[in-house]
């Protein structure tokens, strides 16, 4: 019996895991489904709010995937396989973009279009609602091209995802280990630099584009902070379930989640600095344009919610991880992480709800049902694919160092 057949794939955790995905996924569903005949104009700002959301979980995976081959370290490869996992919900994810390409051509029959840029009365010369500085865009705001753009976007993220899976499990049966892994660095930095700007314009696409007067050249990068500080959390969650195996006993020392542990607070403070400089940046530029972003984000009760983000999403955490100690103790650091999960919905709700909502009272059950549904559907994919293959690349020459410091009792 080869390493890669001995491993125990088929954990009761992980089973329980899928089912909480399944339960949540169709709960989810069924709301967004009933309140489609109730209220169509909401449940299409509430998918779209939902989608936004949950696509920070795959992209956070397929990025750190990435990141993990072409940097090495032994927290990466401790990981692989739940980043691979999760990676490999995008071609379901593309699919699940489907009502968001709907909502660009109004196939709900609004009446209303909800981006702007898509209404011909906004964009044609003479129309109801002409708007010249919108007009301008449409060689990019067009249905069309917004239709194609997500093409190209799932159809990457989809390829980068297949590809170093199959590598990695090639290399596990015990292939050519260092060409395999040749391979999965090679396209690893290719990957990184596609994945760095189609995710930008992806954020662009689906979010910064609901007000398309309005545009910050950092919002790409916001949002892949937040799909890092997302995974990150998840991970650390996940570990929990699984650490206690006797595989993750026999290899996996305390050190590698100490560097998750690390990681989430570097992604905490690189979040909050590109949040703040986002906002002194364009406020203190007082453009007309611009400002009024803010303006929406600061009336009708977005205020206190954007007061409790600058509180708990960054000074809790923040003083929650400084110290060696903490970041060694995987089930204070789970507390933290369930934790920054919250702070990711409440940050990502103000961002996009205020562009369908004026005040905080207006948000709708819809608009936590979208978000929740989606991201049970993801679940379910990432611990069903958990269960395809081993927990550890254990083939991987990492994987040496890293049993020889368990075995030291590193704990």
């Amino acid at each position: 019996m080869t390493i890669y057949e001995a491993q125990e794939t088929r954990l009761p955790q992980l089973s329980r895991l899928q089912l909480a995905g399944i339960v949540l996924g169709a709960v989810g569903v069924v709301a967004l489904a009933v309140g489609f005949f109730i209220d169509a104009a909401q449940f299409v700002e509430s998918y779209i709010f939902g989608f936004y959301y949950a696509m920070a979980f795959p992209l956070g995976c397929l990025g750190f995937l990435m990141l993990q081959h072409l940097t090495g370290g032994a927290w990466g490869v401790t990981v692989r396989r739940l980043l691979e996992a999760g990676a490999l919900a995008l071609p379901v994810f593309g699919l699940l973009s489907i009502p968001v390409i709907a909502a660009a051509y109004n196939l709900y029959g609004l009446d209303h279009y909800v981006y702007h840029w898509a209404d011909p009365s906004v964009v044609t010369e003479g129309g109801a609602h002409y708007d010249p500085i919108v007009a301008h865009k449409v060689p990019w705001l067009s249905p069309l091209w917004f239709t194609g753009r997500m093409v190209i976007y799932f159809v990457l993220w989809s390829a980068l995802a297949f590809f170093i899976r199959q590598w990695s499990l090639s290399q596990d049966r015990g292939g050519n280990t260092v060409e395999m892994a040749r391979r999965m660095r090679m396209l690893s930095g290719i990957g990184v630099a596609l994945f760095v700007i189609s995710v930008t314009f992806f954020s662009f696409d689906v979010a910064m584009s609901l007000d398309p007067h309005w545009f910050s050249t950092i919002y790409g990068a916001h949002y892949m902070v937040n799909c890092g500080l997302t995974i990150l959390a998840f991970l650390l969650l996940v570990l929990t379930q699984i650490r206690n195996t006797k595989l993750f006993h026999d290899y996996v020392p305390v050190k590698p989640i100490h560097d998750i542990g690390k990681l989430m607070l570097a992604f905490t403070i690189l979040w909050t600095y590109m949040s703040f400089g986002q906002y002194v940046i364009i406020w203190s530029g007082d453009v007309a344009e611009f400002t009024p972003w803010y303006v929406h984000r600061t009336t009708g009760g977005w205020l206190y919610v954007a007061l409790a983000l600058m509180a708990l999403a960054f000074f809790g955490p923040f003083f929650a991880l400084l110290g060696r100690r903490p970041k060694r103790n995987l089930r204070y650091l789970a507390y933290v992480a369930a934790f920054i999960l919250v702070t990711r919905l409440v940050d990502g709700a103000w961002i996009v709800l205020p562009e369908f909502h004026e005040t905080v009272a207006g948000i709708s059950w819809m608009d936590l049902a979208a978000p929740l549904g989606l991201l049970g559907i993801w679940l379910a994919i990432f611990a069903f694919n958990v269960q395809r293959a081993p927990l550890l690349p254990l083939n991987d020459p990492q994987m040496e160092a890293l049993a020889i410091a368990s075995a030291g009792g590193h704990h």
